[in-house]
């Protein structure tokens, strides 16, 4: 059984992905990984290729600008469909399956039922840092559970926000299987004022509507969001979120630094509120 794993990034550096690392950490479970860059000025795609293995196979095109969930899915689908693998992972490039479930979620994926085209994935969201996690992400709303894991067929396809795939024609795809593994997502454990940015500027424009039409909202420069970043101690976030302590996959082990961004505030106000 072949095994891909496709995501797709732009200015993954500038906007503080841990690109990178997801696509080394991922090199020992695939047999490949596509990676959709979308003409990026920053460096990644040069990151990237300098990565040096056979198993990354990196192309680019111009994805336009954010103006509806289309955008999204265009390009996603666009990685689907140069996958090789018997099965294949849409991963965005912050979502890390630990080590320890490299082996037995292959297995999973072999024993499969023969009907089972698509399957789901827990999302333990951290926040801040490596050392906190948000207990209810449906709350927010973040993902909690992503249909993401499917069958490499010619009938699959990425939809809506991106999130997750399904048959063509159906309006989900959700077998009764249970999500039996978890993602490590570290989409929030970003320089603030990235985050704040992308919040503000990108997601605004996906989601935004007004008397069931969709609004476009300019984007605001860049200097905005440094000086007036991200705030950690929102208190959106504060009441759910919570210590983890489960184990630290193999990159944050490695650089711990490169999974905190908030100075280890959240984790010390946590324990603190415990003592």
């Amino acid at each position: 059984m072949r095994l891909s794993i496709y995501t797709c990034v732009r200015d993954g550096l500038y906007h503080d992905y841990h690109v990178v690392q997801m696509i080394r950490h991922h090199l020992a479970v695939a047999d490949e990984i596509v990676v959709h860059d979308g003409n990026s000025t920053d460096g990644t795609a040069e990151a990237v290729a300098a990565i040096g293995s056979d198993k990354v196979k990196l192309f680019r095109s111009d994805w336009g600008k954010p103006t509806g969930l289309d955008w999204i899915t265009n390009f996603k689908n666009a990685a689907r469909r140069r996958c090789t693998g018997d099965w294949a992972i849409n991963l965005d490039c912050d979502e890390f399956l630990p080590e320890w479930d490299f082996a037995p979620f292959r297995e999973w994926l072999a024993q499969a039922p023969p009907d089972a085209d698509v399957l789901p994935l827990r999302m333990m969201n951290f926040y801040g840092s490596y050392r906190v996690y948000h207990r209810h992400p449906e709350k927010v709303p973040w993902p909690d559970v992503k249909w993401n894991v499917h069958r490499n067929k010619p009938d699959i396809e990425v939809y809506n926000d991106g999130s997750n795939v399904r048959r063509v024609g159906e309006s989900a795809t959700r077998p009764a299987v249970d999500a039996k593994f978890a993602v490590h997502h570290f989409g929030f454990v970003r320089n603030p004022a990235r985050l704040r940015q992308k919040w503000r500027n990108v997601l605004a424009n996906l989601y935004a509507r007004r008397d069931g039409k969709r609004t476009t909202r300019f984007g605001l420069p860049t200097f905005l969001f440094d000086l007036f970043p991200h705030r950690w101690k929102d208190p959106q976030f504060l009441p759910d979120l919570a210590v983890y302590d489960g184990p630290y996959i193999t990159p944050v082990r490695d650089d711990p630094a490169e999974f905190t961004r908030d100075k280890d505030s959240l984790y010390q106000l946590l324990r603190a509120k415990a003592d």
